[in-house]
């Protein structure tokens, strides 16, 4: 397997490239740093409860919170608990599932080449029994209940409930407790099949290593394995088309209201670098209007309507996108109602070409700043790697964004028949939800 040198602008040396398996593998050696951080990926996340099988083209449906449940599994197998094995190298792990990517993770100051075998070893075996499933859901189980009870995950996921009616993005990553209970070890093997394949994954490593060793190490480790089903997954359309339920409202134990303001976005789809512009544009729409130094969250602030909790992001995929906004409030009828006129003002009014190209010169800091960090590093290129593109490509869509572009995503974007509001209220007396 060969890794080329990807041509960059800030002189950083990235390798990457695809083995024969269809493994996609980046390298960033950063000499002199004692530390290593390591990031296999499986193209595989919340979303995908429906898919075809891989050896077939058979339709497959499994219950929700199926990846999570697998994330879980795969730290457990013949020999016991692989976190123990990382512990003895000197590294720690972790794991993480996401709509759209499950990730494994270990950082090391060494043994580096040993967790990187163990890692390559994990993840692409499965060892499922019925014994360790019915466990697993009584711990899974109590991590829904806790979930349930924290009010930062019931607002975004209400509010995920009333933008989409159809897209699996709504449903609680983790699953419910009564779809984690139809979860068996042949639905498990079904979906490592389908999803831990070398060419679903991507191997991303950035730190203090030897390359060469590390690249001859994953050629052997792959060529042991035995041939399975070539090709990426491909991701089954949803079409959700249906317009935002307008309110969901909860009542729960917490010291003050929440509000939390979403847009869906209907500007889905293209390839992976449309992504990555839909994710820019975006960031930089939210942060000229909404951000710390723009003149309506000081407004909002001065008001008493805000605080260091209120925040803005973007989520997106080929798929589906949204934008979030909001914090803590004790006015959230009232802040929900300003926001909303201030942005439709906004959006006539445009942007001031200054604000606009401080607020660029800002992003490309922050792009340049994440090449200090080995975390920042892996995950950027590991979600590239699906998208089939790398930073690189974000940067050139930075360097070239316009005005006419922000202020264009901005109108796409920010449209109030794509607006929802989530809102927690103090419990008075007993529990309570509805929507409007």
């Amino acid at each position: 397997m060969e890794l080329a040198r990807l041509d960059n602008s800030m002189a950083e040396n990235v390798l990457a490239g695809t083995h024969a398996s269809g493994l996609h593998v980046t390298l960033v050696p950063k000499p002199g740093y004692a530390r290593t951080f390591a990031v296999m990926a499986a193209h595989f996340g919340s979303v995908d409860n429906r898919f075809r099988d891989p050896r077939g083209g058979a339709l497959v449906t499994v219950p929700d919170g199926v990846a999570h449940f697998l994330e879980h599994k795969m730290f457990e197998d013949e020999q016991g608990d692989v976190s123990e094995r990382f512990s003895t190298l000197g590294a720690a792990c972790n794991a993480s599932t996401g709509f759209t990517v499950t990730s494994y993770v270990f950082s090391a100051t060494r043994s580096v080449p040993a967790c990187l075998d163990l890692l390559l070893d994990f993840v692409q075996k499965a060892y499922f029994t019925k014994e360790l499933v019915a466990k697993e859901q009584g711990i899974i189980g109590q991590e829904i209940r806790m979930y349930h009870d924290d009010p930062s995950w019931r607002i975004f996921f209400n509010l995920l409930e009333s933008l989409y009616r159809e897209h699996p993005v709504r449903i609680n990553i983790a699953g419910s407790e009564e779809s984690i209970a139809r979860i068996d070890p042949e639905v498990l093997f079904a979906c490592h099949r389908a999803f831990y394949r070398p060419a679903n994954l991507a191997l991303t490593i950035a730190g203090g290593f030897d390359a060469g060793a590390l690249l001859e190490l994953v050629e052997q480790d792959l060529a042991e394995r035995d041939p399975v089903a070539p090709g990426r997954h491909v991701r089954l359309p949803c079409d959700d088309g249906a317009p935002p339920r307008r309110t969901a409202r909860l009542e729960m134990d917490v010291a003050r209201p929440k509000l939390l303001v979403g847009y869906k976005d209907r500007a889905v789809g293209g390839s992976g670098l449309d992504v990555v512009r839909r994710e820019l544009l975006s960031s930089v729409v939210l942060d000229l209007l909404l951000g710390r130094s723009s003149t309506l969250h000081e407004e909002l602030y001065n008001l008493g309507l805000i605080d260091e909790s209120f925040s803005v992001d973007y989520t997106g995929d080929l798929g589906f996108g949204f934008a979030t906004v909001g914090g803590d409030t004790d006015e959230p009828e009232r802040l929900a109602d300003l926001l909303n006129e201030r942005i439709a003002a906004a959006l006539e009014r445009g942007v001031s070409a200054a604000d606009f190209t401080r607020l660029r010169n800002k992003f490309l800091g922050r792009f340049a700043g994440m090449f200090d960090s080995l975390e920042g590093i892996a995950y950027a290129f590991s979600a590239g790697a699906f998208r089939d593109t790398n930073p690189f490509a974000a940067l050139g869509v930075l360097e070239c964004m316009r005005l006419d572009d922000v202020e264009q995503r901005a109108r796409e974007l920010l449209r109030a028949e794509q607006r929802a509001c989530s809102i927690i209220l103090p419990r008075e007396g007993g529990a309570g939800a509805g929507a409007s």
